[in-house]
């Protein structure tokens, strides 16, 4: 299974990211990007779940942009893990406060 991959970089970082595909044995092809002459993408084919985490590794630590990754690289909300834990907080809040309020003496004195 091969995915391509986009790398977005600037003219001076592009020397940096053919060394490491020519180390990595990945192959490449590179675009300049619209008009911009400073701007290149870099076509990057992952054929290994190795290769890919490698690549993200190497991206995240030089600060690429990484495009076409699929919606498999998309973060997924942690909604629903938030609405179990506040059921049982809850109650539990409830059986604490209502033994705090036992354990203390009730005053009827008070102080203006």
């Amino acid at each position: 299974m091969e995915e391509k991959t986009t790398l977005l970089s600037k003219r001076k970082h592009i020397q940096l990211v053919l060394d490491y595909c020519m180390d990595q044995r990945i192959s490449f092809t590179v675009n300049p990007k619209g008009l911009a002459a400073d701007e290149f993408e870099i076509s990057l084919t992952i054929s290994g779940i190795k290769q890919a985490i490698a690549l993200g590794m190497f991206a995240k630590e030089h600060k690429f942009e990484v495009l076409g990754m699929g919606e498999t690289a998309k973060p997924k909300s942690l909604a629903t893990t938030s609405k179990k834990p506040e059921v049982k907080e809850n109650e539990e809040v409830v059986n604490n406060v209502s033994a705090k309020n036992e354990q203390q003496p009730v005053t009827t004195v008070l102080n203006f």
